[in-house]
């Protein structure tokens, strides 16, 4: 076994995955993803500490990273809990986790919000801020910031605009590869074959606006690599364009930033208008937000719950109706006052 002190906290997260997939029964892949996302986000927190060995994470290390999570949905703090714990119980169990994990675990506790189970959330009006990054930047070098600059600005419409017309999970978007989305004629597909929960697949409806977006974003993409060559032709959908870890398919972490940037942003343009409930309803939204509109939109347009649900990728209805029940009964309740009978009280 390596020393503890030449152990790295940033390469905790592989070998975790690497033990997890050898085990009889690993977890689901998505898991093991999401909880490296987890970790990976702890290791840019620790890094910023000072903290680069696993020797030196102490036991109230954790509780402050998840305390330092803004912007983040209640239910992604919980995710990233499980993922951090599965690691620091990895550590643990290999002897290199020098604190005490049943305090480290007691003190993470206190940081984890409480949340309300089977309720969909209130959700603001969504459809100005999935065009947040449609304005395209102006064109740089090949290789420059400025065109790293714009490349992002059109990968980020694309993934707002997907995540809109799709209604599916941020995880689900950013496994899409590009072989995924081209149709025979070379356009853009209407319709997504996507990998769920359970690796179950189901479709998901890319509607004109999406395909727009995306096809400008692959558009400057065949023409950004050296000497106007294409720049990753093949392979996932949505990249990181560099300096770093240029070409990798971006996670979950890098996802909810994108979204929470422009939720923020607009959330102070209404700020300074002085619609202060609507900026404080934007500053709660994350991709997941996505995701209740389109299902609460649909259900108030009429659908049936059980195409909302088919659409979503629930494995049964009952999870839709858990969700969502109390969405109906407002629409419901608005029926009846409009036009239940008056009594004829004269």
């Amino acid at each position: 076994m390596l020393e503890t002190e030449s152990l790295l906290i940033q390469d905790v997260a592989e070998r975790w995955a690497k033990q997890q997939r050898r085990r009889r029964r690993p977890l689901a892949e998505r898991t093991i993803a999401s909880y490296c996302d987890a970790w990976r986000s702890f290791c840019r927190w620790a890094d910023e500490q000072g903290k680069r060995f696993v020797s030196q994470i102490g036991v109230h290390d954790i509780r402050d990273w998840l305390d330092d999570l803004q912007g983040y949905a209640d239910r992604s703090v919980q995710t990233y809990h499980h993922g951090a714990l599965a690691m620091c119980r990895w550590l643990a169990d290999r002897g290199e986790l020098k604190c005490d994990l049943t305090l480290l675990r007691a003190h993470a506790r206190d940081a984890l919000p409480r949340v309300m189970i089977n309720r969909a959330p209130d959700v603001p009006d969504l459809r100005r801020l999935v065009g947040f990054y449609d304005h395209e930047l102006p064109a740089g070098e090949p290789g420059s910031r400025e065109e790293r600059e714009r490349l992002n600005g059109l990968r980020n419409a694309a993934l707002l605009h997907l995540l809109f017309s799709t209604g599916a999970r941020i995880s689900e978007i950013l496994a899409v590869d590009i072989a995924d989305l081209r149709a025979d004629h070379g356009g853009i597909v209407t319709r997504l074959r996507i990998q769920g929960k359970g690796d179950k697949p189901r479709s998901a409806f890319v509607r004109p606006h999406a395909q727009r977006a995306i096809e400008r974003y692959l558009a400057l993409r065949r023409v950004s690599g050296p000497g106007g060559t294409p720049l990753f032709p093949d392979g996932p959908l949505f990249i990181s364009h560099g300096p770093r870890g240029l070409g990798h398919r971006l996670d979950r972490s890098t996802g909810w930033r994108i979204v929470h940037h422009a939720a923020e942003s607009m959330a102070n343009q209404y700020a300074a208008e002085g619609k202060h409930q609507l900026a404080r309803d934007l500053r709660a939204v994350t991709p997941h937000s996505f995701r209740h509109f389109i299902a609460m939109w649909l259900l108030n347009q009429g659908a049936q719950m059980s195409e909302v649900s088919t659409l979503l990728g629930h494995t049964s209805t009952r999870i839709t109706e858990q969700y969502y029940a109390r969405h109906t009964d407002d629409r419901l309740e608005e029926l009846h006052d409009q036009f239940a009978p008056d009594p004829d009280l004269e």
